[in-house]
């Protein structure tokens, strides 16, 4: 019987940290949330929930806080994690049960929540940057990764335990994604609904710099 955990990288994310893990523990499983160093009442927030907290006292990094994340599922015995982002664009409670009936059909060892359908609705920089890593990604994966963005994953600790993220911001997903894709592991990509389309104020992207590290993470494993 597969050991399961919820994964919740947090900074700064007490408008919807409650709503999210509430979500995920609906299906009666453990959570774990990373505060990146929130200035806010994530951390307090979070502990009333129950969820397991571990807390970085200063600001490190979505890449870090996943990479820590893991590292505790590996340790407890987990060999599923799904991760799930704070600011509330992910349907957690309907989207879990299709990440591991996914995984479960496909023997996956990756399983990527898809917005793509939404993509058309979205603004014109994110439709841009997600329809353009899609292609590139899938052309190098020589299979369909039609999202390479969501943060909304199931992903099994075998891959996790061979695949160490070295990246510390938000293109260690993009590194994960690309190095599983590179070593044969079976990633696949599902349709999931979402509770709105574009980010957040909540959502701590920065556009202009964190779109220019994934591009350059995507050019350095060209090489």
């Amino acid at each position: 019987m597969n050991k399961i955990c919820v994964i919740i990288p947090a900074y700064n994310a007490s408008k919807n940290i409650r709503k999210v893990i509430e979500e995920a523990k609906d299906h009666v499983l453990p959570v774990v949330v990373v505060d990146d160093g929130s200035t806010d009442n994530t951390t307090y927030i979070s502990k009333t929930t129950k969820a397991k907290v571990i807390r970085f006292s200063k600001n490190r990094g979505k890449g870090k806080a996943l990479a820590t994340a893991f590292l505790f599922a590996i340790k407890n015995g987990y060999n599923l994690v799904i991760t799930v982002d704070a600011d509330g664009q992910h349907d957690a409670k309907n989207s879990i049960p299709i990440l591991l009936d996914a995984y479960k059909r496909f023997k996956a060892d990756m399983v990527i929540g898809s917005r793509a359908y939404a993509f058309n609705q979205m603004t014109f920089l994110r439709r841009f940057w997600n329809r353009l890593s899609a292609g590139a990604i899938s052309k190098m994966a020589k299979r369909k990764i039609d999202d390479t963005q969501s943060g909304l994953r199931l992903i099994t600790t075998e891959l996790l335990q061979a695949i160490p993220v070295t990246t510390s911001r938000y293109e260690a997903e993009l590194e994960l994604l690309i190095k599983a894709c590179k070593k044969g592991f079976n990633v696949i990509t599902i349709p999931i609904s979402i509770n709105y389309i574009n980010g957040r104020n909540s959502s701590h992207y920065r556009p202009v710099v964190d779109t220019f590290r994934i591009c350059m993470l995507y050019l350095r494993s060209l090489l």
